[in-house]
């Protein structure tokens, strides 16, 4: 009783942003080969996004959605650099509350997170036509693209998902529930470290990860009301995962220490359309930027302008 009392809390404390329903496109900047533009919301707020055209032919658009912490230029610089070569134009924003937003720090809310990549995901399609495209969620985005596919919010021809935060429904213990409630009534806005209680390594690219603690924009302790809120953002995909129909590409790494490997497995069970489960034995949770992660980037590569053949759904 006290762990579903607090979990009320959780997300009854979890801020909501103004909602966005149509963005504009403003300040258009080309940066090494990229494009560099603002969305600007109906609402007032902005989203950074971040545009590397194909180099050859375009076959395809991929748009890519970050984790937590993190943000678009940051997750797919070094990828989109690769896929723009094989003829993918590439689209990467910043989720409100991180990166290079005005709003970086301030949890949207899980509602906003989810309906910011309906309005993204519009904007691109009106962009681009019908080239096929393909999304791309890592980690916390996972979990947005898994919401926002099962919602109906976004019709891509197919999607991936790195190491994806699939972590809630029954999987994710009335403990941690409770702790997340506790803590987001008590203290909202505490961040915390986790120094001296947890350790947990995210990638082998030992430079990479340096370059992250340096970053300013990168944020490296979750408040209690974005853990709160990351557990409302796993529970809404869980929940949607069984209207997922697009073909699904799911990679996770062996050596992943950050998410367990067992809730995606039975998440990923749920979906109802073709879906590719695949452990990557040199992998660990910042795929895209491990040292082998060329190996995963060659993956998402192949699959965005393959697609997935059979029609039946493939094993887990």
């Amino acid at each position: 009783m006290l762990a579903l009392t607090l979990g009320a809390c959780a997300s009854g404390r979890e801020y909501r942003g103004a909602p966005i329903a149509s963005v504009i496109e403003t300040g258009e900047q080309a940066v090494e080969g990229r494009v560099d533009t603002v969305l600007r919301g109906d609402s007032g707020d902005s989203i950074a996004l971040s545009v590397w055209p194909a180099t050859a032919p375009q076959r395809g658009v991929m748009l890519g959605v970050h984790g937590f912490g993190d943000y678009g230029l940051s997750t797919f610089r070094a990828a989109a650099e690769e896929w723009r070569a094989a003829g993918l134009t590439v689209y990467a924003y910043d989720q409100r509350g991180f990166g290079r937003n005005p709003s970086n720090g301030v949890w949207p809310g899980a509602d906003r997170l989810i309906e910011d990549l309906g309005a993204v995901y519009a904007h691109v399609r009106a962009r681009e036509g019908d080239a096929p495209l393909t999304v791309i969620g890592h980690s916390m985005g996972g979990a947005v693209v898994t919401a926002a596919l099962g919602e109906g919010r976004i019709a891509p021809e197919r999607a991936v998902l790195l190491a994806p935060a699939l972590w809630g429904g029954d999987n994710l213990g009335a403990g941690y529930r409770a702790l997340a409630g506790m803590a987001v009534t008590l203290f909202p806005d505490k961040r915390w470290s986790g120094d001296g209680v947890v350790r947990i390594q995210a990638s082998d690219n030992i430079e990479m990860l340096r370059g992250l603690g340096r970053d300013p924009l990168y944020v490296r302790k979750p408040s209690s009301r974005e853990f709160a809120g990351l557990i409302a953002v796993m529970d809404r995909a869980v929940e949607a995962a069984p209207a997922v129909r697009a073909p699904v590409l799911l990679l996770y790494g062996a050596k992943d220490e950050v998410v367990p490997e067992d809730p995606l497995r039975d998440t990923a069970a749920l979906f109802a359309g073709p879906t590719e489960f695949r452990v990557v034995e040199t992998g660990w949770h910042l795929l895209l930027r491990d040292l082998e992660g060329k190996r995963v980037r060659n993956a998402v590569r192949d699959f965005a302008l393959s697609g997935v053949r059979a029609s039946a759904k493939h094993p887990i």
